[in-house]
């Protein structure tokens, strides 16, 4: 389990915004060139966001998904998504491989 309130302290004097990101593709750390897609109702578009999705570290709660490798997204912009604990960070930054 991701011990969110220790990730939270790490990053938050630097980033406003903290997220938790799992995917199949392995991260390396640095800086994300990667945008997330536009879902409508359950199906997925071609139109891109104008930053990557992640879950708010705020709001973590072990919750699974697909893809077996995750990391600390953080970034000084952002937004809320439409999913519950979901953000949007624009420039997206990994600053750690959980997995």
């Amino acid at each position: 389990m991701i011990n969110t309130q220790e990730v939270i302290s790490k990053y938050e004097d630097e980033y406003n915004y903290i997220g938790i990101r799992i995917q199949e593709q392995e991260f390396e750390l640095g800086e994300m060139d990667h945008k997330s897609l536009v879902w409508i109702d359950g199906e997925e578009t071609a139109e891109e966001l104008e930053g990557v999705c992640v879950i708010d570290a705020h709001k973590y709660n072990g919750q699974k998904y697909f893809g077996g490798h995750a990391a600390v997204v953080c970034g000084d912009m952002g937004r809320m998504g439409v999913d519950d604990g979901e953000l949007i960070i624009a420039d997206p930054v990994v600053v750690e491989i959980l997995s």
